[in-house]
């Protein structure tokens, strides 16, 4: 038995934990879709992939031993913790020591990279008449300026949000997620919501797919349903037409909602047609920052494609801009000083940072905004950003958080040296070993871990009750 560490609510941050907690009966609905599939492999990592690939044409089980001499000895643990978390996904099975791949997955995987089984899950195109003036520009201008609407929002840039109003669903989404909340001026931006403007757009739009996942739970939606059509949404092609004909009811209703955050496109003269745009299909790919902007000048593209902040070691900042937008994420922990037509200049202050680091927003989180919409001049540099800044922002962070506290599970008093040994190899094999102590017979393990150490105790309990782990007092 052991003791649960931290007080960290059950919230579904990836795709990949979503994944994992549904049942095994969703999952093979799931699986049997090839758009599914192939959206679900092409978000596994490299060594995920290589993995897959290798067994994807594979009748026969593997031994787990053999899958690890795939590696060299140093990296043989990282694949045995690669093959956990295959499992944990349900893409892998794993019996006496062999292994083999979801056979609805492997079957299905390999109709999407072939072309056979139902091509339908990746969207029919719609062979109507279609306006030539809906091109990828075009898309490309109306998903900015929704989610712009958004984030807009967020900031409290109430004018913009009467030029272009959210719908209710957008709210809902936005409350759910608990990156706003309601309070006695209207919705109030949230810890969560900080942190949240200071993501790229891809994980952005990922945490608000999530969140509609768990609205659509809330609603009696077809989960499964659900999921599978936004895979198959990430999978559409850019700039091409779809039909609405096959689609569900609950699928239409998906259409006009993900439509408010501008992943989707409809005509208003014509909405037997939809488009997906940029900020769903690129959520795939393998570099998202090459497929996120094509064109036009909108504020997000001015801080992804041209970066705009120029950052000097006296921690002195200028941002050639004049978005709104950028200008109240920069507010969030810059001091600004005074503001020109295409310029706003400021400072990094031990007061702004620490602001920051209240509202929820990590010291990691602000270089890495830095880096991404630093200056292209800057970006020339090694590295980008003045090393005595961003070693002063982790400084400031540490003064304030001196502790970390991780979730997690503590076993002790094994009574046996051999079992105890016995679990901690297991442990360290799967990667989910925090703190051990071999002498007092001590572990700690994350709570992802804890679940497998569990039916490891209940496969290889001793029969002596003084051998069980014991939670601390």
């Amino acid at each position: 038995m052991a003791t649960q560490m931290g007080s960290e609510e059950e919230f579904k941050t990836t795709i990949a934990e979503y994944l994992e907690a549904l049942p095994t009966q969703f999952c093979q609905r799931v699986f049997s879709s090839p758009a599914a599939c192939l959206a679900i492999f092409r978000l596994l990592p490299t060594v995920g992939k290589q993995l897959i690939m290798s067994m994807l044409y594979l009748d026969a089980p593997l031994q787990l031993q053999d899958v690890s001499q795939w590696a060299k000895p140093e990296h043989q643990r990282m694949v045995k913790a690669k093959v956990h978390q295959l499992r944990k996904l349900q893409l892998l099975a794993e019996d006496a020591g062999s292994v083999w791949l979801n056979p609805i997955f492997r079957e299905q995987l390999r109709n999407a990279l072939t072309g056979g089984g139902d091509f339908s899950s990746f969207g029919i195109p719609y062979t109507g008449p279609r306006d030539a003036r809906i091109d990828p520009k075009r898309l490309a201008k109306y998903a900015d300026e929704r989610w712009e609407a958004v984030l807009h929002f967020m900031v409290g840039r109430s004018a913009h949000d009467a030029a272009t109003p959210l719908s209710e669903s957008v709210r809902d989404v936005l409350r759910m997620s608990r990156l706003m909340e309601d309070g006695p001026m209207g919705m109030q931006i949230t810890n969560s919501g900080f942190q949240f403007l200071l993501q790229n757009s891809a994980s952005q739009v990922w945490t608000v797919l999530l969140q509609y996942l768990r609205l659509a739970e809330l609603q009696n939606m077809d989960v499964v349903e659900v999921l599978n059509f936004l895979f198959q949404l990430v999978s559409l092609q850019l700039g091409r037409a779809y039909s609405v004909e096959a689609l569900t009811r609950n699928q239409r209703k998906m259409l006009g909602e993900l439509r408010d955050f501008g992943l989707i496109f409809q005509d208003e003269r014509d909405e037997r047609a939809f488009y997906a745009t940029h900020l769903i299909t690129s959520l795939t790919s393998a570099s998202t920052q090459s497929t996120e902007r094509s064109t036009g000048p909108s504020e997000l593209t001015t801080s992804s494609e041209h970066g705009y902040i120029i950052l000097e070691t006296n921690c002195r900042i200028y941002a050639y801009t004049n978005s709104p937008l950028q200008i109240a994420i920069l507010n969030l922990f810059v001091h600004l000083v005074s503001r020109f037509s295409n310029l706003v200049t400021g400072a990094i202050t031990r007061d702004g940072v620490r602001q920051a680091l209240m509202h929820g927003i990590t010291a990691d989180q602000i270089i890495t905004f830095l880096t991404a919409n630093a200056h292209p001049q800057m970006q020339n540099r090694t590295p980008v950003l003045p090393v005595t800044v961003t070693d002063q922002i982790r400084l400031w962070e540490q003064e304030r958080n001196r502790l970390h506290p991780t979730q997690a599970h503590f076993y002790r008093e094994f009574g046996q040296r051999q079992y105890f040994e016995r679990v901690y190899r297991y442990a360290l094999d799967i990667g989910v070993v925090l703190w051990a102590n071999a002498e007092k017979q001590q572990l700690v393990v994350t709570r992802q871990g804890h679940a497998k150490i569990a039916d490891l105790f209940k496969s290889q309990r001793p029969t002596n009750n003084a051998a069980n782990p014991q939670p601390p007092a």
